[in-house]
């Protein structure tokens, strides 16, 4: 992180958080909410409590960050793995949601 989080929201267990790396849909496919069912049907079978990812916010011109946003994913901080990375949105969720 660029900016350190809290020690309570950092602390780890080994199975507090599960990390989400990609979602990819074919492009014939977009646009249908296909990549939320997945997710949604992929979140159901987690024990973790929260699931977290990286999101690039100049992808899409902010539109890929602003969808993860609508799934009820919110920014916690920025994160630059590498040096020459671009820096990356950390956001966080509950895999549960009451209006899911």
């Amino acid at each position: 992180m660029l900016t350190p989080l809290p020690d309570a929201l950092a602390t780890e267990d080994g199975k507090r958080t599960v990390s989400l790396n990609e979602i990819v849909v074919r492009k014939a496919w977009r646009g249908r909410g296909v990549a939320w069912q997945l997710h949604e049907a992929w979140l159901t079978h987690r024990a973790e409590e929260r699931v977290t990812l990286l999101v690039n916010p100049l992808n899409g011109d902010g539109a890929v960050q602003a969808v993860h946003e609508a799934w009820g994913y919110r920014k916690l901080g920025d994160q630059q793995p590498f040096a020459d990375s671009p820096v990356f949105s950390v956001m966080l969720r509950s895999v549960a949601q009451a209006d899911a």
